[in-house]
């Protein structure tokens, strides 16, 4: 179990990708799309927590598309930490 925190730390702000289906009207699409989130806990031999901007909150897998966006952001302050 060791590396489980995919080098993340609390308060890293990081993109994750996810497909939806969106309908335009016309027809249906499977799209892919970016939420942000913010690494609220990260413990060695577990998987990095994170809050999405919707509220909810997941834990990032290695088999997760995802992106750094910013490092060591205050998780405390963070909008998307509380």
């Amino acid at each position: 179990m060791q590396g489980l925190c995919l080098d993340l730390a609390v308060g890293d702000l990081i993109g994750i990708k996810y497909r939806a289906w969106s309908d335009d009207g016309s027809d249906s699409a499977l799209v892919e799309r970016w939420i942000r989130a913010v690494v609220i806990d990260c413990e060695p031999g577990t998987w990095p927590l994170a809050r999405l901007a919707d509220g909810q909150l997941t834990e990032v897998r290695p088999y997760m598309a995802s992106r750094m966006v910013s490092k060591g952001i205050s998780a405390t302050s963070h909008p998307l930490a509380a």
